[in-house]
């Protein structure tokens, strides 16, 4: 078998070793959509600065992020976990990346609630995402990062201590070489549960989480 046929193989059966044996590893997925409020009236100022995280950062990245697409999956960390497993030809349990994201591009628990934004004249909706990770603990917990090239941008970092906790660092307008501009951002970290639906407000923007085990 050449190698480029192992690589796709690889790629395709990786999610049955990774979650088909039992009691290893637990996933959720996560869903999210971001709008603004189109009749948004007000004089308040807001004069405080977003704190930007800069180290253990995870990137996802995909056709409209300002970070070029990477080559074996949207999530920095897996594309370049499966490089080094294709040059090393050696995979092991022991050597995953934490957390450990998988793609997923479907809204299930957020589809009729976007359909609504979408449909409401009070709203414009910027985006959604979907995606599937693993939960770490604290220590071992990392930001995903995402920005859009023209429009907003989002860290954020789901951990486990006694309970789920959720960190979100939202905003709209984007990073501009590493300076930070950003004047309309949410900024909050809140102990959650799964399988619930989470609402994050600003006067000018609302962001939505879903986080569900699967």
């Amino acid at each position: 078998m050449n190698c480029y046929r192992f690589n796709f193989l690889f790629l395709f059966m990786l999610p049955f070793f990774l979650f088909g044996q039992d009691n290893i590893i637990s996933e959720f997925k996560v869903e999210l959509i971001i709008f603004k409020y189109t009749d948004y009236e007000s004089n308040e100022t807001f004069k405080s600065t977003l704190e930007i995280p800069y180290e253990d950062i995870i990137y996802l990245s995909d056709q409209n992020s300002y970070k070029k697409e990477f080559k074996y999956s949207n999530f920095s960390n897996m594309s370049s976990y499966y490089e080094n497993l294709f040059n090393n030809n050696q995979f092991s349990l022991s050597k995953l990346p934490e957390p450990i994201f998988r793609d997923s591009s479907d809204l299930n628990i957020l589809e009729k609630l976007k359909n609504k934004i979408n449909q409401n004249s009070e709203y414009q909706l910027i985006d959604s995402k979907s995606w599937i990770q693993t939960i770490p603990s604290f220590e071992s917990s990392k930001f995903l990062q995402y920005e859009d090239k023209k429009k907003y941008g989002f860290f954020l970092k789901f951990y486990k201590k006694r309970f789920m906790h959720i960190i979100l660092k939202s905003y709209l307008g984007t990073l501009e070489n590493s300076n930070n501009n950003i004047k309309i951002f949410i900024d909050v970290e809140k102990r959650i549960f799964d399988n619930e639906i989470h609402f994050f407000d600003h006067p000018h923007f609302g962001v939505i989480v879903s986080i569900n085990g699967i």
